[in-house]
């Protein structure tokens, strides 16, 4: 170096650092490296929030989706509610709603759907009669939801006991066994006097509303199948602790009044071409003929039953007796405008074996006093009332704006054994029986009323859902 004083004098004064220049170029590298992390983080970040906006958003048209697809079913069982009978031509039924040219309905903040309703007819089993299938499909955004649900209306028959204003202390006892559906819409009273559950009242499925309620002996009102306290245990109790269908404290109300106007209705409309219509005081059914007198001196008449299904009875202001010889061979309904009267045996036919028959009254459906018992006159056979003795009721009884009752309670003196197999639906029920005399009666529901009811018999704008599908969420 020509001046190594020069040198020695610069190295001394920046400290042995090395010139200014050379740092500012480490300074920009640095600047630069952070800059491109940075870069990159706010990259990742923004595809995070896009993603986690992305994600938060398709969770919301998913839960809309699903809201608006089971709004449709929602919709389509109300509609379904105020059908009187379900179209026999298989045809789907449509909802009268405005739709857009797409099909699509819309709903308030809660996507679209569309929904069919298709009869399933001829599918057979114990869910199918009138039996629908409801495909409703929801739709938010890009994203669609689907319910498929399988539903069945209620009839008269659907029940083997069915009460508008109650089911009294007297009825569920210890020794009572009901093996099938009980519905009140009053309140429903249990007693038990035994000392554990073996013989405390037995009813398969029952339910009641929550105007009505279940009513337990020394307890009072309790939603549960045993409530603390009680000794009753209402059987089959490992199924009734489960809620529904086996036990529900608030199902919703039968209209009586509605199920009541149907048959008066039919009863008092225009000719059904399936119809026969008597004037008679008592008629029976034999087989594949009606026979029925006037009155007891008139001239027997028969009315030949191939291809009816539907009779209207009617003996001006009085009551018309009814029994059976022979099993019908398909399935009639008989409808009395005023009182009904058993007079002994029914036996309609199992279903598919020549029945239901079905058995209407707009009063009272009546057990006469046998003559016998009174003391008084009779018909001769076998126009006679054989009532004296046990007898089977195979029929669907209806009697929605009365009650069924024997005529005389006290009687027979020693008490007897009426079977109903069927169903038994009655808005108040009579009085059967007094201090171990009169008549017991047992129900018992016949499975095959699943399938098929008696002609003319209404729907009861209550639908019950027994399958219901969604699709998975992440679908």
């Amino acid at each position: 170096m020509k001046y190594p004083q020069a040198a020695t004098l610069i190295t001394e004064l920046t400290g042995g650092k090395p010139p200014v220049k050379q740092q500012n170029g480490s300074a920009l590298a640095l600047v630069v490296g952070v800059a491109s992390v940075l870069f990159v983080l706010t990259g990742v970040v923004y595809t995070y929030f896009q993603m986690n906006a992305r994600a938060h958003v398709f969770k919301i048209n998913r839960a809309r989706a699903g809201m608006a697809a089971e709004a449709g079913a929602a919709l389509a069982l109300h509609h379904l509610e105020s059908m009187q009978s379900v179209p026999q031509n298989g045809e789907p039924i449509e909802l009268q709603l405005e739709a857009d040219s797409a099909g699509w309905i819309s709903l308030p903040d809660c996507g679209s759907f569309q929904v069919v309703i298709e009869p399933l007819h001829g599918l057979g089993g114990a869910c199918s009669n009138g039996a629908v299938e409801i495909r409703s499909q929801g739709l938010s955004g890009d994203v669609i939801r689907d319910i498929e649900l399988g539903a069945t209306p209620a009839y008269p028959s659907s029940f083997a006991l069915l009460t508008d204003e109650g089911i009294p202390s007297w009825y569920f006892v210890d020794g009572r066994v009901v093996n099938g559906p009980v519905h009140s819409n009053g309140v429903v009273c249990f007693s038990s006097y035994s000392p554990d559950s073996t013989d405390d009242p037995y009813a398969q499925i029952i339910s009641t509303t929550a105007s009505g309620g279940f009513s337990y002996s020394g307890i009072g009102i309790s939603p549960l199948p045993h409530p603390e306290g009680s000794n009753v245990w209402v059987r089959p109790y490992s199924n009734h602790r489960q809620g529904r269908p086996y036990w529900n404290a608030s199902a919703p109300e039968i209209d009586f009044s509605r199920m009541h106007s149907s048959f008066s209705s039919i009863a008092s409309g225009s000719v059904h071409s399936n119809e026969a219509r008597v004037e008679a005081e008592r008629i029976i059914i034999n087989g594949q003929v009606l026979m029925f007198k006037e009155s007891q001196t008139s001239e027997e008449s028969v009315i030949d039953l191939t291809g009816v299904d539907l009779v209207i009875a009617r003996n001006g202001f009085s009551s018309v007796m009814v029994k059976t010889l022979n099993r019908p061979d398909h399935p009639i309904t008989v409808i009395t405008l005023g009182d009904m009267e058993i007079g002994g045996e029914i036996d309609g036919g199992a279903t598919g074996s020549g029945g239901p028959l079905g058995l209407v009254a707009l009063g009272d459906i009546i057990i006469p006093a046998d003559p016998d018992e009174t003391g008084g006159s009779d018909w001769a056979s076998p126009w006679d009332i054989e009532t004296d003795r046990g007898f089977l009721v195979r029929a669907c009884l209806a009697a929605p704006a009365g009650c069924f009752k024997a005529e005389v309670p006290y009687l027979p003196d020693e008490q007897v054994r009426i079977t109903v197999t069927g169903s038994l639906t009655e808005k108040t029920m009579g009085r059967l029986s007094s201090a171990g005399s009169g008549y017991y009666v047992g129900n018992t529901w016949e499975q095959g009323l699943g399938a098929l009811h008696p002609p003319c018999f209404p729907m009861l704008g209550r639908w019950n859902v027994y399958s219901w599908i969604m699709d998975h969420p992440d679908e």
